[in-house]
């Protein structure tokens, strides 16, 4: 069934859409659909990356009201719902959709947020929603949670090409490893300490410059850039350190009407960054 103009597709038609005029979804697709709900175009545009890699189609929409629309023109098997938005947020859009019919009464909407206290957490699952993924969505949390309410995994082909890439340390070219062993003989002992906290906090940090950006606060993205930047530099991710120093810059300069595209780059390059560090990890536990 065609979506509605406001809904954008993947597969072949992803690269013909445009904010002002959103496409129907494809006639051939496999797997479960799925909505994205996200104003952010370049989390949308991440969010979707990430879909590419599992058994899924998807249409996106900007806010909670074309997220009513597009339920009412076709069942998800899944909607991921972002909680701040203009026109309507994820939490009332979230009640409108159930109160559609006996499908989306059961169908799982999944929160999406960075604010993941046990106090927020709550308070998504009272007012209706399935389950809460945290922001920034990456592969790990993504799969979870696809695997947990769909039943679905990675393409066979995705996970055969990451486990090459491992193999052949196509992955590892990342990092900068004369820095990383620099420090690494300088913390001695505490390096793989180290490594495991930037590792944990690294998706926290990528969430509040996200929200900092999306707020319009050029201080703030300024100073979580700047701890982003600074941390990195330890472990020799030289591609994360200088994406954040840009936004640094933006931020110092009270100008970050553009930052969006930079953050998108800093999140997939942080994503590449943990693959190769997660190796690394694993090979000083080894040790």
């Amino acid at each position: 069934m065609p979506m509605s103009d406001e809904a954008e597709t993947n597969a072949s038609e992803k690269a013909a859409t445009t904010e002002e005029s959103m496409v129907a979804m494809p006639e051939i697709a496999e797997g479960p659909p799925v909505l994205i709900v996200e104003d952010n175009p370049v989390m949308r545009q991440i969010i979707a990356q990430l879909l590419d890699k599992f058994p899924v189609h998807y249409s996106m929409v900007r806010n909670g009201e074309e997220a009513i629309e597009a339920a009412k023109e076709k069942d998800y098997n899944l909607i991921l719902m972002d909680i701040l938005m203009p026109r309507m947020g994820g939490v009332q859009a979230t009640k409108a959709i159930r109160a559609l019919n006996a499908f989306y009464k059961a169908a799982p909407i999944i929160a999406v947020t960075a604010r993941v206290s046990e106090r927020d957490m709550d308070q998504y699952l009272a007012e209706g929603m399935t389950d809460v993924i945290k922001k920034p969505i990456n592969n790990m949390n993504l799969s979870m949670v696809l695997k947990k309410h769909l039943s679905v995994e990675r393409k066979t082909e995705e996970v055969e090409a990451e486990a090459a890439a491992i193999q052949n340390g196509d992955e590892l070219d990342i990092l900068n490893w004369v820095t990383l062993n620099e420090y690494r003989a300088i913390l001695k002992d505490n390096f793989k300490k180290f490594l495991k906290d930037y590792l944990i906090a690294g998706p926290d940090l990528l969430a509040e410059i996200g929200d900092a950006i999306k707020e319009n606060n050029p201080e703030d993205v300024q100073f979580h850039a700047h701890k982003f930047k600074s941390t990195s530099q330890i472990f020799g991710a030289e591609i994360v350190s200088d994406l954040a120093a840009k936004l640094e810059i933006m931020g110092k300069n009270g100008n970050i009407r553009d930052a969006m595209p930079t953050f998108h780059d800093l999140h997939l390059a942080y994503e590449r960054t943990c693959h190769a560090l997660k190796k690394e990890l694993v090979l000083l536990q080894n040790m």
